[in-house]
């Protein structure tokens, strides 16, 4: 019997192999480049537990489009002061307390935060006596619609509504009426560096002394550590005719993760302002309670 040739029994164990593999390799796609991950301190794609370094407030003004798992409690506690020319704002104990739910319909389902802020805050003016009482409070929904793993691109948008007791409004350390905040906010991951880019508007009700005003932000985060993150932003507000309550300000911030808590700090001071120079400091810390585990 005459034997087949060498080339033509490789060829057909190629084939073969080839055939039984492909659809193993059509069920299994490659894992994401950026995938999805926890706040705080998170297991990465090497299994090694690594600090969550995009700019987000806190520390910073601009904030990032992640929101909490399902289920899983942040919240902040955190003392901040403001020292303008002419007067200091000193947030004693500011609380940023944040919910993970996860909406679902019509097939989809949408990771969404529910938020609550107070601060307790203390006010000087020109020389005198501090003034303390409970600052201006907000709450909001913030929606993570789009999340794109493959690029690190993800989107948020974060309705919230910004309000005030009157008799903090009357010792000066509130704003009147309420205000109506609608920012969308962007991430991009990449290799090197996470980017953040915020623009809202901000519609007050009752009080016809303020205008329109609008925001822009933009950050960069990078872990220098396993479990250390420093970034930077620029952030801007004014009026939308660009003429009054004009504020540009520059910030560092630092993030350092210990287990569930995550410290954090800021310093930072105005590049430019309607009311005189400003300089800015925060620190704090980050508690994640995961209700699941």
């Amino acid at each position: 019997m005459r034997r087949a040739p060498v080339w033509f029994s490789l060829l057909g164990t190629f084939v073969i192999t080839t055939a039984t593999t492909a659809p193993a390799r059509a069920q299994n796609p490659p894992p994401p480049l950026f995938p999805k991950h926890s706040r705080g301190l998170y297991i990465n794609r090497d299994n090694i537990e690594v600090i969550d370094a995009t700019p987000q407030s806190p520390p910073l003004e601009t904030d990032d489009p992640g929101v909490p798992d399902d289920g899983e409690y942040e919240i902040n506690f955190l003392t901040e002061a403001d020292f303008a020319a002419n007067a200091r704002t000193v947030n004693v104990l500011h609380i940023d307390a944040n919910y993970g739910i996860l909406l679902k319909g019509f097939g989809h389902q949408l990771p969404t935060q529910i938020k609550l802020e107070f601060p307790v805050v203390a006010r000087q003016e020109h020389g005198d006596s501090y003034q303390m009482g409970l600052g201006t409070s907000a709450c909001g929904l913030k929606f993570n619609f789009y999340n794109d793993e493959s690029r690190g691109l993800r989107v948020s948008v974060y309705p919230q509504i910004e309000f005030s007791t009157a008799g903090s409004v009357d010792k000066d350390i509130a704003e009147p009426g309420q205000t109506l905040i609608l920012p969308v906010l962007v991430s991009h991951e990449s290799k090197y560096v996470t980017l953040v880019a915020n623009a809202g508007v901000d519609k007050t009700i009752h009080d016809d002394e303020r205008d329109f005003t609008t925001e822009l932000g933009f950050g960069v985060g990078r872990a220098f550590f396993r479990k250390l993150a420093i970034m930077g932003e620029i952030h801007t507000s004014s009026t939308t005719n660009f003429r009054h309550d004009r504020l540009v300000l520059a910030d560092a911030g630092f993030i350092y993760g210990v287990r569930k808590a995550i410290w954090y700090s800021r310093i930072g001071h105005s590049v430019f302002s309607d009311d005189g120079r400003h300089a800015f400091v925060s620190f704090g810390i980050k508690v994640l309670i995961d209700t699941h585990s």
